[in-house]
C-alpha cells in the first residue's frame, strides 16, 4: 500500500483538476460528468488503499520491503468468499437502472429493489462466511495447542535445525 494509494490519489487529484477545468471551458456537460465519476472511482480506491495502510499501522508489506524474505509473506493471505449469486443480482439491477436512463423512469421500480436486495444479501452472506472462518481458526488454534503444547506449530523448523539434519 506504500505507493498504490499515492498513485490512485494522484490520479484522483488530476481528474478533479481536469474536470474543473473542463467544466469552466467547455459547453457540454457529459465530459464533466465522466471526469467527475472517474475522480470518484479513483478517490474511493485511493481512500481504501490509504485506509489499509493505516490499518497495517504503516508497516510495509513484504512486497514493499526490499529486505524481505520469502518467509515474511507466509501465512494466511485473506478471506475470499465462496461463489455467490448476489453479484449477478447487482448486475441485473444495474442493467435495469441503465435502461431507465434510456427508455423511461418506470424501470427504476425494477432496478433499485434488485440492487438494494442483492447488496443486502451479499453483505449478509459475507458476514456469515467471516463468522465461519473465525470458528475454523479457533478450532485450528485449539488443535494446534493440544498437539504442540510447547507453542510451535510443528511445521516450521529453524535454519540451524535444518542445517544439522543435512
Amino acid at each position: 500500500m506504500k505507493y498504490e494509494w499515492k498513485v490512485t490519489g494522484g490520479a484522483a487529484a488530476f481528474l478533479a483538476a481536469t474536470g474543473l477545468l473542463y467544466w469552466f471551458t467547455s459547453y457540454e456537460n457529459s465530459g464533466t460528468v465522466m471526469l467527475g465519476f472517474s475522480f470518484a472511482a479513483y478517490g474511493m480506491l485511493g481512500g481504501f488503499l490509504l485506509l489499509c495502510w493505516f490499518r497495517r499501522k504503516r508497516i510495509p508489506r513484504p512486497e514493499d520491503n526490499p529486505d524481505a524474505t520469502q518467509e515474511d509473506g507466509a501465512g494466511e493471505v485473506a478471506f475470499f468468499p465462496a461463489a455467490s449469486i448476489w453479484p449477478a443480482g447487482i448486475g441485473l439491477g444495474a442493467i435495469f437502472c441503465a435502461v431507465a436512463l434510456i427508455y423511461g423512469n418506470w424501470y427504476w421500480i425494477i432496478g433499485l429493489p434488485l440492487i438494494i436486495g442483492a447488496v443486502i444479501g451479499f453483505t449478509v452472506e459475507a458476514e456469515s462466511g467471516l463468522d465461519q472462518v473465525d470458528e475454523l481458526h479457533a478450532e485450528a488454534a485449539k488443535r494446534a495447542a493440544e498437539e504442540h503444547p510447547d507453542g510451535t506449530d510443528g511445521v516450521h523448523e529453524s535454519h540451524a535445525e535444518h542445517s544439522e539434519r543435512s
